[in-house]
């Protein structure tokens, strides 16, 4: 069948027809490249405002973003003037731009945005570790600057535990090597010295401390050495001297035999307290005998407040004393004086008076002292109550 005649002729569109398909993918590039600078030019006015308030470092990059110059490289008939449009675009623009073989218009923009899009998820993963890193290294340097700060507002407290905790150190230091020192062999007792024995024998005290030789001298006390001597009755009392390394010193206060009384072992010399200390001897033979006075009763008290008050001297001369009440107390002395005491009360005084007496008066003439008013001492020949 024959077509009908102009129909095998190609008809020739107009140049301005060609012109006008072309318009509308030349406007959008336009309308592209004109975004891409208006955003520059926003971005430009945003860190010069940012710089001049303070909020931006002056040397400080420029954030990265992406930017729509992906789409600049679309009309491949105006690369130079998507370049003037976006000149700060990144050194990977070239990676950006989308591919332009084959494909319409809206084909080839797709791709792009698509591109941009992976482009700017990885801009944005690099931003994301970038600011992680700066995050981590601002929390070290906060941590270490707050570990600063306490330890300078903690330093005077830090250097006095430490100064209590070296002194507490020292102290157990020094007492673990004083315990060690004090239960070493080195200071066990090795010598025991006796002082003051003079009624009694030394080695006696000796031997009655003898356990306490090659003990550590720390142990040794003045309880544990009361317990041995309390035997010795002769002991009034002691003090206990301990001298390191190893020498341990008893000093002994004596008790002062005053009187003799029979017992059940015969004559027994006493003291002030009634303390027997043994058999009478050469030493205590010239010391008064008491007659009539038991020990504990209120006669022998009284007595005892004679006996402690009368100096050696008068003590000596007195041969016997007698306590029928204890208010009359009756001293008979060796040259056969008798002496009226009375009762306990001004003993110092009448002692003071007896002395006095006996070294003025005749024996003969003088056979009685009544000092039981010391201030008006009376002596007579004769004691008419001696009976």
């Amino acid at each position: 069948m024959r077509r009908p005649d102009g129909f095998d002729h190609r008809v020739e569109r107009p140049a301005d027809a060609e012109q006008s398909t072309d318009e509308p993918s030349r406007s959008v590039a336009a309308e592209v490249r004109e975004v891409i600078r208006l955003d520059a030019l926003r971005r430009r006015r945003e860190q010069a405002a940012a710089r001049a308030s303070g909020e931006l470092a002056p040397d400080a990059p420029e954030p990265r973003r992406w930017a729509l110059s992906a789409y600049a490289g679309i009309d491949d008939d105006e690369p130079e003037a998507a370049a003037e449009a976006e000149p700060d675009a990144p050194d990977h623009a070239d990676d950006l731009a989308p591919t332009t073989e084959g494909g319409s218009h809206a084909q080839r923009v797709d791709r792009a945005w698509r591109e941009s899009q992976r482009a700017q998820r990885r801009l944005d993963r690099e931003e994301l570790k970038e600011t992680k890193r700066e995050a981590k290294a601002a929390k070290r340097a906060r941590k270490k600057q707050e570990r600063a700060e306490v330890r300078r507002f903690t330093a005077t407290r830090r250097r006095q535990l430490r100064v209590a905790l070296l002194s507490t150190g020292g102290l157990v230091l020094a007492l673990a090597l004083l315990v060690g020192l004090v239960w070493s062999p080195l200071m066990s007792v090795r010598e025991v010295q006796v002082e003051g024995a003079e009624r009694i024998d030394a080695a006696l005290v000796e031997d009655a401390l003898a356990d306490q030789l090659g003990q550590p001298i720390a142990t040794v006390t003045e309880q544990g050495v009361a317990e041995r001597l309390q035997v010795i009755p002769q002991i009034e009392s002691f003090r206990l001297d301990v001298v390191p390394p190893s020498t341990v010193i008893v000093r002994l206060v004596e008790r002062m035999p005053v009187a003799i009384i029979e017992t059940d072992g015969g004559a027994s010399v006493i003291d002030a307290a009634g303390v027997v200390l043994g058999q009478v001897d050469e030493s205590t033979a010239e010391l008064p005998t008491l007659e009539g006075v038991e020990i504990g009763t209120e006669q022998f008290e009284a007595v005892a407040t004679v006996l402690v008050s009368v100096p050696s001297e008068v003590l000596v001369e007195t041969e016997r004393i007698e306590a029928p009440t204890p208010s009359d107390i009756r001293l008979t002395l060796v040259s056969g004086q008798t002496v009226q005491w009375g009762g306990p009360e001004q003993s110092p005084l009448k002692a003071d008076v007896v002395a006095a007496l006996m070294e003025t008066q005749d024996p003969a003439a003088a056979a009685v002292l009544d000092v039981r008013a010391p201030e008006h001492p009376v002596v007579r020949g004769a004691d008419p109550e001696a009976d």
